[in-house]
This record gives C-alpha cells, structure tokens and sequence, in this order.
C-alpha cells in the first residue's frame, strides 16, 4: 500500500513538472521604480532588463513624470551600446527627445532573449521625477520543471523499495510422489 501511494506522489510530481514545462504564464520583472527620482543636467542613467529563453510577449512598461526638466529616452539592445556611445547610428525599439510625461509599453519584436538598454539622459535642465518601468512576457518555469523532477527521483525509489518481493521459495512448487 505505502508503495502505491508514494508512486501517485511521484507521478504527481512527473506531471506537474510537464505541466510547468508546457504551460506558459506571465511573468513580471521590476526594472526601476521612485519618486523624486533626479537626473541631474548632462547625465546618463542606464537602465537594463533581461528576457529569458523560451519567453514570448516581451514588453517594457514604462511611466514617467517630469517635475522639473524633461529627457531623451532611448531602449536597444546591449550589443548596441558601443556604436551608441560614439555616436553611431542604432536600431533602436524605442526613442523620444524632450519628454517630460510618458506613458508606454514598449513591444518586444522578435522576442529577444538577451540584455535590453534603457538609457535616459538630460540636456533640458536637473529633471526630477516619478518613474516606473517594469519588463514583462509570457514564459515557462524551467526551474519548476527541474525541481518537481528532483523531488519525484526519492518518491520513484521508495516505490521500488516498498513495493513486495516474491520470495524464492514462491516460485517452486514441492511436488509429493504417490506410490
């Protein structure tokens, strides 16, 4: 009986690992979020986000609001920032000059597995702010997946351990000669 019972459990946790491997969900990472947030005259603050494998649906969700001042903003990927800068030329997912209120969500497309910049500078004077920026996509728990499995290895041998052993006397049957 015990053996059965740790074998559901083992399976149980088989099948949530698949299911954590093959459903995705959405997933939120906090990027940089305050109030009274200053960027003082000629100075560039950057920013960074990650996406990881096998996600979908990027985005970078971004609120600010400029009390004194306005900025540039500017999001490209990491490989970008040399030629960035000096002052090259760079496909950029987004770029805004002078702003002092902004509310976007920037889409991620094609999905992009590696470091994205943000860049937010002044020329217009000490900006001080509130500011919100969050990265978001839909993706799967590859660390579930690999727990839930190594949690289901000690169940699976302790199955095998309780489950009953034929005995070696079983298998042999006495046979009595009548004479």
């Amino acid at each position: 009986m015990i053996s059965i019972i740790l074998a559901f459990i083992c399976v149980g946790f088989v099948v949530g690992s698949a299911y954590s491997f093959m459903v995705p969900y959405e997933m939120e990472q906090l990027i940089l979020v305050g109030d009274n947030f200053g960027i003082l005259d000629d100075l560039t603050v950057p920013s960074h986000t990650s996406f990881p494998w096998r996600s979908f649906n990027q985005s970078i969700d971004i609120f600010i609001v400029c009390t004194n001042g306005s900025l540039d903003i500017i999001i490209f990927k990491s490989m970008d920032w040399i030629a960035w800068d000096a002052g090259e030329n760079v496909s950029t997912y987004y770029e805004a000059r002078n702003v002092s209120s902004l509310v976007l969500s920037v889409v991620i497309e094609p999905s992009y597995y590696y470091t994205i910049d943000i860049i937010m500078q002044t020329n217009y004077g000490d900006a001080w702010m509130d500011i919100s920026m969050y990265s978001r996509w839909w993706g799967y728990d590859d660390s579930s997946v690999v727990t839930s499995l190594l949690v289901a290895i000690p169940f699976a041998i302790g199955s095998y351990y309780f489950t009953p052993k034929k005995s070696k006397n079983e298998n042999k049957s006495t046979e009595m000669g009548i004479i």
